[in-house]
């Protein structure tokens, strides 16, 4: 599914900033990584609006930051990323796309009472591709979850939209 690589990023954030922390401070841990990133190519079927292998290569920025308050147990997460993409058929016989896409990633984690959490999480994943023929591709993604303090699924949802012209 394509939120729980969003669920595993939080508590890995979580995790990562309560052994930081390690006792309780008046003042809030922050961690922040900002950094260039180049991914690919991956080569699969997933190109937008296409059925054919592509491989897929993206190039851009992302900026991660974390904030723990121990005296409360609360963390914050927060990812965002942008980057060109570029798509390019395997066979060489459809179009090759180029675009951008961006992906915001947010997390709450807040400890209610003796360990007790409630997690709230948020993804949102927008691309706009233009293809070499003249089409262009829009893919959106929306994922929300929300976790009470008895650990039951309070809020669950993901929204995806994908239009092809052209």
């Amino acid at each position: 599914m394509p939120h729980e690589a969003h669920h595993r990023s939080v508590y890995t954030a979580a995790l990562m900033a309560m052994a930081i922390a390690g006792t309780a401070w008046a003042r809030p841990i922050t961690y922040t990584e900002s950094q260039k990133t180049a991914e690919g190519p991956y080569s699969d079927e997933s190109t937008l609006c296409q059925t054919e292998l592509y491989t897929t290569t993206f190039s851009g920025h992302s900026v991660e930051h974390v904030t723990y308050f121990p005296e409360t147990e609360a963390l914050n997460y927060h990812l965002s990323a942008h980057a060109k993409a570029v798509s390019v058929p395997l066979d060489g016989t459809g179009p090759t796309y180029t675009g951008t896409t961006r992906l915001i990633e947010r997390g709450n984690i807040r400890n209610v009472k003796r360990g007790e959490l409630v997690v709230v999480g948020t993804k949102l994943d927008r691309s706009v591709l233009k293809g070499s023929d003249g089409s262009k591709a829009f893919s959106f993604f929306h994922a929300h979850f929300t976790f009470n303090a008895n650990g039951v699924k309070t809020v669950d949802f993901d929204t995806t939209r994908l239009v092809c012209s052209g």
